[in-house]
């Protein structure tokens, strides 16, 4: 296989894949090595990590696992350090870790609060810091996937009011990202990856919780949201974590911002802007010179 300058993904190109012990984390880990990259497989759960990079590396591809939290920001700078020390380079990075606690905004403790800004949001942080630099210094081609998800657009979504806020941050800071490495005319794409259905392990996110943020006490109501959702990833309109990664992929070669795997929330999230544009002042309704006169409180 040939490999031009600009390409990403290939032959002596490297990926950089955080949660990728299982689901779609794993997913992409596998399909980067099958297209032919380095992986680094990088998981909270280092054991599983290896499974998945042994198995690339069975395979004949070329792999490495590290245990890491991205919550804590001095891992990832040993991530990258890793990473380069390793393989020399870094060509793509996937912030994908995430978690999920399962209540209504009442009933969320400060601890669940916490565990999730923790991962999802300040993983995806740490992921940027730690990692843009060394891309900026290649001065090559290169790639940012931040794993956000459908909520990060539908926004306010019952039961899991810490996830979807992590994720609408997340979707932000990638818009942010992208619109400032071009404007610098930093060759580095950024795409915003939103699954909906999909089979992960995300359902089951209190396997990897810190005993520091002690136990999750779920409702009987948020208890049944959660097994209806975790039922839906297996459902009629459940996608495979290979297939995202097959799609997830091929943006990053289109260098394509927005990676939306399902249609069926379309038309909630066309109601939620709807909402939002409808309500926006028209142009007669602006103050002239003598209603700006006047306080704003007024």
């Amino acid at each position: 296989m040939t490999v031009s300058a600009d390409d990403v993904i290939g032959a002596g190109r490297v990926a950089v894949v955080t949660g990728a012990a299982s689901g779609i984390g794993r997913a992409l880990a596998e399909a980067f090595a099958s297209a032919g990259s380095a992986v680094v497989v990088a998981d909270l759960d280092g054991d599983e990590a290896e499974v998945v990079a042994a198995g690339i590396r069975a395979a004949g591809g070329d792999a490495a696992a590290v245990t890491v939290d991205v919550s804590n920001a001095a891992a990832l700078d040993q991530l990258a350090a890793t990473t380069l020390e390793r393989f020399g380079r870094v060509d793509v990075l996937c912030n994908n870790a995430g978690v999920s606690t399962f209540n209504l905004l009442r009933d969320q403790t400060l601890d669940d609060w916490r565990w999730v800004l923790g991962v999802n949001l300040w993983g995806v942080v740490h992921g940027v810091q730690s990692f843009v630099p060394i891309m900026r210094s290649q001065g090559a081609p290169a790639h940012i996937v931040n794993t956000a998800s459908i909520a990060g657009l539908l926004s306010g979504v019952a039961f899991i009011g810490p996830y979807a806020a992590t994720k609408v941050a997340v979707v932000s800071i990638s818009e942010t990202l992208a619109q400032e490495l071009a404007i610098e005319g930093t060759p580095i794409g950024v795409s915003v990856l939103c699954p909906s259905s999909v089979d992960t392990r995300v359902m089951e996110s209190e396997r990897g919780r810190p005993a520091a943020f002690g136990v999750e006490h779920r409702t009987a109501a948020a208890e049944s949201f959660r097994l209806a959702v975790r039922d839906s990833f297996t459902g009629p309109s459940g996608l495979s974590s290979a297939e995202v990664a097959d799609r997830t992929l091929d943006a990053i070669r289109a260098r394509r911002f927005w990676i939306i795997t399902h249609p069926g929330e379309r038309p909630a999230v066309e109601a939620r802007f709807a909402g939002a544009l409808a309500n926006f002042p028209k142009d007669s309704e602006q103050p002239g010179p003598a209603r700006a006169r006047r306080p704003r409180w007024a």
